[in-house]
């Protein structure tokens, strides 16, 4: 749904732009010494119509290539030598419409030869403005709806109750078992560190982020006991793909919350992490509960996703199957740079 209004407003705000520069072409005719004739502002039309095309095929070729994603070094050559060829395919155009049968005839339209370098350069200017002008918006957007995630992450990386049950097991370990108490509070502090850090971190190894997912286990292992029966696979290429900071803890949480704490038998839970060609593939399976809740549809996996697709672009996806009554998968894909 989010990117239907955008198509809207790409498609407004083309239209309004090159009617408005059909509108400069026109009243520049009419300010000069040429007279504005039906020819002429078919001329502005025809011309212009095809600067729509140009500039939208452009649009195009910039989604499919990604430079939405790139850095301003890397984008800076790309856009003047994209803002040169598109002036120098409308230069082109340009050149055939007034040399159509209709208004061949007028002495207006003799031009001398640097006419077409002259008109190269202007067209130029327009497209780099063009393209300034999307891209502007383009990273105007993304980096608000990086502050809205990286606000509503900070608030939903640890979830409150998972704080509230960890400290209670903690208070009920300190006079049962002193040792591993002290080891759990070790833990949790541990945690809590690595998840403040982490909103200043776009993405870190995905070994250092299984460490988070152990200690966040040891400390459930507490409250969940023998329920909780955990299995890791984890490729030894994977480790050191790129992830965004504290995912894999985000849909582990989400598997037990939502499954094995649900059970009175409890469940298992295993974590899988393998590389297909340059896609990290990480896999959370937990044992379903046996009521149907709401996983999907909440808070954390919702900014995971938000965050998936800002780092890693629309190539990387987030998806819960629950298509098999005994399990839940939880499965995150990541294009690597």
């Amino acid at each position: 749904m989010r990117s239907e209004p955008r198509a809207v407003t790409y498609a407004v705000c083309q239209a309004v732009g090159w009617l408005g520069w059909t509108a400069i072409s026109v009243a520049f005719i009419a300010l000069s010494r040429y007279e504005v004739t039906a020819a002429r502002v078919g001329n502005a039309l025809l011309i212009n119509a095809a600067g729509f095309a140009i500039s939208h095929g452009y649009r195009w070729f910039v989604r499919r290539r990604r430079w939405t994603q790139r850095t301003i070094l890397a984008l800076v050559p790309r856009l003047l030598l994209g803002s040169v060829v598109q002036g120098a395919l409308l230069d082109a155009c340009f050149l055939l419409c007034v040399r159509h049968p209709g208004v061949a005839g007028d002495p207006a339209l003799r031009y001398e030869t640097a006419t077409p370098v002259i008109l190269l350069f202007n067209f130029s200017i327009v497209y780099l403005l063009w393209s300034l002008i999307y891209f502007g918006v383009h990273w105007f957007e993304r980096s608000r709806r990086a502050e809205r995630a990286e606000l509503s992450y900070l608030k939903s990386q640890l979830n409150p109750h998972f704080l509230f049950n960890a400290l209670n097991s903690v208070r009920g370990l300190v006079a049962e078992d002193p040792v591993r108490a002290q080891a759990s509070i070790t833990r949790l502090a541990k945690l809590l560190r690595v998840a403040l850090a982490s909103v200043s971190a776009d993405t870190v190894p995905l070994d250092r982020d299984l460490e988070v997912v152990e200690d966040y286990l040891a400390l459930e292992a507490v409250r969940l006991e023998h329920r909780l029966r955990v299995t890791l696979d984890i490729a030894p290429d994977a480790r050191a793909a790129p992830v965004p900071a504290m995912l894999v803890q985000t849909l582990v949480e989400n598997a037990i919350k939502h499954g094995v704490a649900r059970r009175r038998d409890g469940g298992e839970l295993v974590v899988a992490a393998r590389l297909a060609g340059r896609t990290l593939i990480i896999e959370v399976t937990n044992t379903a509960a046996p009521e149907p809740g709401e996983p999907g549809h909440g808070v954390g996996l919702a900014n995971a996703r938000e965050r998936l697709q800002l780092l890693f672009g629309p190539g990387a996806t987030l998806r819960l199957d629950r298509s098999r009554a005994e399990l839940t998968v939880a499965e995150a894909r990541i294009p690597l740079p």
